[in-house]
């Protein structure tokens, strides 16, 4: 399956749960950025080889973790990595990820449904992680 094939599949498919996709091709045809009804705030970008689907959703920049605290977080996502269903963590220069990876043989219903539970488990990530960000205070306008 090539990208345009999936962009439109994902676009036009609709969950028996309701949950939705809007695919766009990058300009330079490399990859997808896809958006799942599940965590519409997060993208998550596809490319496909001759043998697989990569799946890729930035999490957060190096920088956005408490500088005494990063130790810990590495040793907390290797620790929290296996137990991610269908997703990795990893880090792609100073950014982590959650990815995925699928043959290219995989039926479009397992696809759709591996990147809806990827959209969720980018959430659920986030939410566990987050006592290791640093804290910005909110200042209000006068």
């Amino acid at each position: 399956m090539n990208l345009e094939e999936l962009a439109f599949k994902l676009n036009t498919f609709n969950s028996t749960t309701g949950v939705t996709y809007a695919a766009t091709l990058l300009d330079d045809n490399s990859a997808l950025e896809v958006v799942c009804s599940v965590n519409p705030d997060a993208s998550i970008f596809v490319v496909v080889s001759d043998q697989q689907i990569l799946s890729v959703t930035p999490l957060f920049a190096t920088t956005d973790v408490q500088a005494p605290l990063r130790d810990e977080l590495n040793k907390t996502l290797l620790t929290l990595s296996p137990v991610i269903p269908l997703s990795s963590i990893g880090l792609q220069e100073d950014n982590y990820v959650l990815f995925g990876a699928m043959p290219v043989t995989t039926v479009f219903e397992n696809i759709a449904h591996e990147l809806e539970v990827q959209a969720d488990n980018t959430t659920d990530v986030l939410v566990a992680l987050e006592s290791y960000f640093e804290q910005t205070e909110l200042t209000e306008e006068v």
